[in-house]
Parts: structure tokens; sequence; C-alpha cells
């Protein structure tokens, strides 16, 4: 894909993508606070990349000069340059769900990705050509997911009742939220699912362990076929226990 799109990045599973999230969060120092202030983690000078730390650079531009890009992630050898409309940067600040999305994207892009210069365009919505074709492999799709879970905390994500909560609770946008409630959601039936499942498996070996053999009423004649004792009758036949032989009964 060309520069500004999309492009091809190592595969990256979405669950991998999302304890990114987390570590980087961790590395922040911002675990258990809420809403992140994601302009106050640009604004640090420094940057958890999985190249190691980096120093980052963080400007506010101007609409005209940013025109149809919403923010743009640059890179050199030591150094992440994250731009943003100034726009969005005002909006963000005042609790825009949005626009901090927008600013958690590039920061995604800045842990994640390395080299290849990076545009969210005004419009953006999150789904390019590449990301509908190989989702894992796509620098969009990666930095959408990091910067979801990098904002929304999953553990109290999942005591919330609704996308509307959750926008709310992590300041993001209800597209974001919605995503997120949907996957707890099916997450949380999986292991339900799981749960039953294991209950069932349970409970039908403890109901096979108290069960005992069978006792059978042999007959008084021995098996003509092996000798022994335990012929079982059948109508007008009888079959033996013990060699499975069929014999007339007289």
């Amino acid at each position: 894909m060309s520069q500004g799109d999309d492009y091809r990045v190592p595969v990256r599973a979405d669950r991998e993508l999302r304890e990114d999230a987390t570590q980087a969060r961790g590395a922040y120092g911002t675990d258990n606070r809420r809403p992140v202030n994601i302009i106050k983690h640009l604004q640090s000078g420094w940057i958890p990349t999985r190249k190691g730390r980096r120093h980052l650079i963080y400007r506010v531009a101007d609409d005209a000069e940013m025109g149809d890009k919403d923010g743009r992630t640059e890179f050199t050898h030591d150094t992440v340059i994250i731009t943003v409309k100034k726009s969005v940067h005002d909006k963000a600040y005042w609790g825009d769900g949005r626009s901090r999305m927008t600013l958690a994207h590039e920061l995604a892009h800045g842990v994640l990705h390395y080299g290849v210069t990076m545009y969210r365009s005004t419009n953006a919505t999150g789904t390019t050509a590449l990301s509908r074709l190989n989702a894992a492999e796509s620098a969009e799709h990666q930095a959408k997911v990091f910067a979801a879970a990098f904002l929304i905390d999953d553990k109290v994500a999942a005591t919330l009742s609704s996308p509307e909560e959750i926008s709310l609770e992590f300041v993001v946008s209800l597209e974001a939220a919605q995503i997120c409630f949907e996957r707890l959601a099916d997450e949380a039936e999986r292991a339900l699912s799981a749960e039953r499942v294991r209950l069932s498996n349970e409970a039908y070996q403890r109901e096979m362990r108290g069960k005992q053999e069978p006792t059978f009423n042999y007959l008084r004649d021995p098996c003509g076929i092996c000798g022994k004792a335990t012929l079982i009758p059948m109508g007008v036949k009888a079959l033996c226990h013990t060699c499975g032989g069929i014999t007339d009964l007289s």
C-alpha cells in the first residue's frame, strides 16, 4: 500500500495488540486512571516503542497546514514525530471521543510501526482495502485496535451495560465503544459456553462413576461352549456372558 493510506506490517493478532496497549499504559503509569490523559502522554517527550524507548516530538499544526489529514506520524532513527491538526487537538482536550481516538491512533503507529510516514485522513473510518483483505497485516487495523485498547480498560468495560456507558466512562467514540462492547459480549458468551460444557462433562463423569456394574440372573446350566455358568436367557435362546456364544434353550 502507498504511504499515507495503509501498508503491510508483520502479522499481529488483535489479542497481542491489546497486550501491547496495556504494556504502553503501564509504561506511562496510567494503568488504573480513566479517562486516559492521551495529550499528557504525547507531550511527555518519550514513547515506549517496540524497539525500545524513543524520543517523541508532539506538534500541533494549523488546520491549513494539515489539509484533509487529522494526524501524521513520522520516524527518524531515534525519534517519533507526531503531528496533529489544531482543531483535533483542541477537541481532544475538551473531551471529544473521536479526536481522542485519533491521538491514540497516531500514538499506536509510533509504538508499533517504524519507517513509513502515516497519515490519518479527516474522514478516516479505520477500514482500508488492506485491512478488509488481511486485517492482521494492516498497519491501520493494528493502530485502530491498539488505540481502543489504550484508552479502554477491558476489566472495567466488562462491568458496564452498554456501548454508551463505555463511551462516557472512557471518553472514546461511540463506534470504538460499540466494537469493544460487542467483543467483550462475545468473549463472555464463549466463556459461559465453555463453562457449561465443563460442568456438563463433570456431571456426566460423576454419574458414570456412581453407576455400578449391571447384575444378571444367570441360568443354572453351564454354557455348552465354554462351560461357564454365565448364560443369560434371551427368549428361546441363551447368551453366554463369558464367551458370547448363543445356544438354544431346551
